[in-house]
């Protein structure tokens, strides 16, 4: 039996099943005309949408925004006191560390819309 034919296809196999499945780009993983924020950096864990008014509480990772509205990323929870940054129209954030989120700026009751964009390496 010629073992270097089975071989092969069972290296491609077990590559095809070690790929992780939600290894995608964010932006085509994010609906159109929308904000994402992901539990886990560089687009991993749980995906959740960013509400165009109100405030998203939860642990964030990584965002990316294909809204036409600006992203606004707070340090602590209700979208209230230090932003940890923002992600204009069509950018996207691999790691951020972030506990709520906004897609209406304008709540912002120190800086409506304005301010810092997000930082270099926020992790570091």
């Amino acid at each position: 039996m010629n073992r270097p034919r089975l071989i092969i296809p069972l290296v491609a196999a077990l590559l095809w099943i070690a790929v992780p499945a939600d290894a995608v780009n964010a932006s085509a993983a994010c609906p159109k005309g929308s904000s994402c924020v992901w539990t886990e950096t560089d687009f991993q864990g749980s995906r959740t949408e960013v509400p165009s008014d109100g405030c998203l509480d939860s642990k964030i990772r990584s965002a990316v925004n294909t809204s036409d509205a600006v992203l606004v990323l707070y340090v602590g929870g209700g979208c209230q006191g230090p932003r940890a940054g923002r992600l204009d129209p069509g950018q996207e954030y691999s790691r951020i560390d972030a506990r709520s989120a906004t897609g209406n700026c304008s709540q912002d009751t120190v800086d409506p819309c304005g301010g810092a964009t997000v930082p270099t390496d926020p992790m570091s």
